[in-house]
């Protein structure tokens, strides 16, 4: 199992009700970026190839998927007495742009 951090997220732009994540990413320990799809670390982490995680405060706060109710399943991240999602506050990035 791989564990990752995430630092950056990239929203859909369309979307205005909600927020919907497309992608996130984060930079490895050889300081290059990466980016995958949400469904990309949806399988990942059902497959248990990654273990997801954001940091805050120093705690590492696991990525999950959360199955809803005639919904697809999205990636969350909670704890550390937060109710929101840790994820929506991450900053957003162009994947487009250099480092």
């Amino acid at each position: 199992m791989r564990k990752l951090t995430v630092h950056f997220i990239e929203k859909d732009k369309k979307s205005k009700d909600s927020i919907q994540i497309l992608k996130i990413g984060g930079v490895n320990n050889t300081g290059q970026r990466w980016a995958i799809s949400t469904k990309e670390a949806i399988q990942g982490i059902e497959s248990g190839q990654w273990e997801l995680f954001v940091l805050s405060n120093t705690n590492e706060i696991p990525v999950r998927i959360r199955l809803g109710e005639n919904q697809p399943p999205v990636l969350i991240a909670q704890g550390d007495g937060y109710l929101h999602n840790l994820l929506e506050d991450l900053p957003e990035i162009n994947l487009e742009e250099p480092v």
